[in-house]
């Protein structure tokens, strides 16, 4: 039995970037997942997902999933996988094919270590019925290639953060251990020194509040989920993107209905923990 958990946010929207409660992270300990909706405002052509995320030493010899997106039929369309052999290695697939193995920090074994994963699509130069993909972790491009995906291929398949996973559940293995800390999902194909600023200051959105640089990339957010709470238990919360958006759009109200959501196998829990990037 699969159990659905929704995300419980507690946060001033007068505060965006500073909380002082005592949960910042969820731990996902290999029997749970986070499940983003893109939503009816979401840009199949130009999208950037992002978020921060820690490993754990935890044994196993499967290939644990950092993101993925699988077609109902179990194609890996996107997918990003720690190398069950090497540790420090990430094995990237696109049109379920493997498609590079890039090396990274022993970070991926400490819950202590944050790391920025950043994917982002954008119209194909070759051909404007494609997508190209950029992967990112932190500040490093590990992947950078146009492909054969269509926005047709990806439109209505949720975005999977630490399993690898189908929206109809009927493909669901290669569960994470570790912590993911926030979720960013942008309608546009962020600039790679957006990225960069990212990485360096992970509480901001963009750069300095009072550029236009920071009110057009605001303009693009779709979801923002912070894991802040005091509580113990989980509940419905609203995205908290537009409580964002609308403090510099007073006259231009935000709506997006994207979700994120939280699950479980079986009666199995996830815990809110007090790391955080």
């Amino acid at each position: 039995m699969i159990k659905k958990i929704l995300l419980l946010l507690l946060f001033s929207c007068t505060d965006l970037l500073i909380n002082d409660n005592a949960y910042h992270s969820i731990n996902l300990n290999g029997v749970s997942w986070v499940e983003i909706n893109q939503g009816s405002n979401f840009n199949s052509n130009n999208f950037t997902l992002q978020s921060w995320f820690s490993g754990s030493n935890e044994n196993t010899d499967e290939a644990e999933t950092v993101f993925s997106m699988l077609s109902s039929s179990g194609e890996i369309l996107i997918g990003i996988f720690k190398n069950p052999t090497y540790q420090s290695r990430l094995d990237i697939w696109v049109d379920n094919q493997k498609v590079n193995t890039v090396e990274v920090s022993d970070k991926l074994n400490n819950l202590d270590s944050f790391n920025l994963f950043t994917l982002k699509g954008s119209i194909s130069e070759l051909d404007p019925t494609l997508i190209s993909i950029s992967l990112f972790i932190n500040k490093t491009n590990i992947y950078n290639q146009s492909t054969m995906l269509t926005t047709e291929r990806l439109s209505n398949i949720n975005f999977i953060i630490g399993a690898k996973a189908n929206t109809e559940h009927t493909y669901l293995d290669r569960f994470w251990h570790g912590c993911i800390d926030e979720i960013r999902l942008w309608n546009t194909s962020l600039a790679d020194t957006l990225i960069e600023y990212h990485n360096d200051y992970p509480s901001k959105l963009s750069f300095e509040s009072d550029s236009l640089a920071y009110i057009n990339s605001l303009g693009h957010l779709s979801g923002l989920w912070r894991f802040y709470t005091l509580e113990d238990a989980y509940s419905t919360v609203p995205n908290d993107a537009c409580s964002t958006i609308e403090r510099l759009y007073n006259d231009n109200p935000c709506s997006t209905d994207a979700e994120a959501i939280i699950y479980t196998l079986g009666d199995y829990s996830v815990e809110f923990s007090e790391k955080h990037k």
